[in-house]
């Protein structure tokens, strides 16, 4: 992180400097507003299927992972039979294209009360 002389920050940024060194309004923490609260998670067999489209893809993507050793074979054919007969819809809401961020975003704004 570059280090400025204040006098220089002052004299390069005068409004900027104004409103951030003169400003009496409580500091907020950077780190604390852009913490992710799905950091770290792991998406799991059914996160995989919320994406499919199709009834065809998602017994792909089960038998990838049955193949990878990521699924039983027990619960793998649970899953396909689940698949067959009750479709996608079985695996909840469809997990579109930025569904996590959103998922993130409304977590984060939850937990500060907004």
């Amino acid at each position: 992180m570059p280090e400025f002389d204040v006098n220089e920050f002052r004299k390069l940024f005068p409004n900027l400097s104004k409103e951030v060194l003169d400003s009496k309004t409580p500091t907020l923490n950077i780190r604390e507003l852009s913490k992710d609260p799905l950091r770290d998670y792991t998406p799991n067999v059914y996160d995989f299927l919320g994406r499919v489209k199709s009834v065809e893809e998602g017994l792909k993507v089960i038998d990838y992972l049955e193949s990878r050793g990521e699924l039983s074979k027990e619960l793998a054919d649970r899953l396909r039979e689940e698949l067959r007969t009750k479709g996608v819809e079985a695996f909840g809401e469809r997990r579109y294209f930025g569904y996590y961020y959103k998922l993130s975003s409304d977590r984060r704004r939850k937990e500060r009360g907004i």
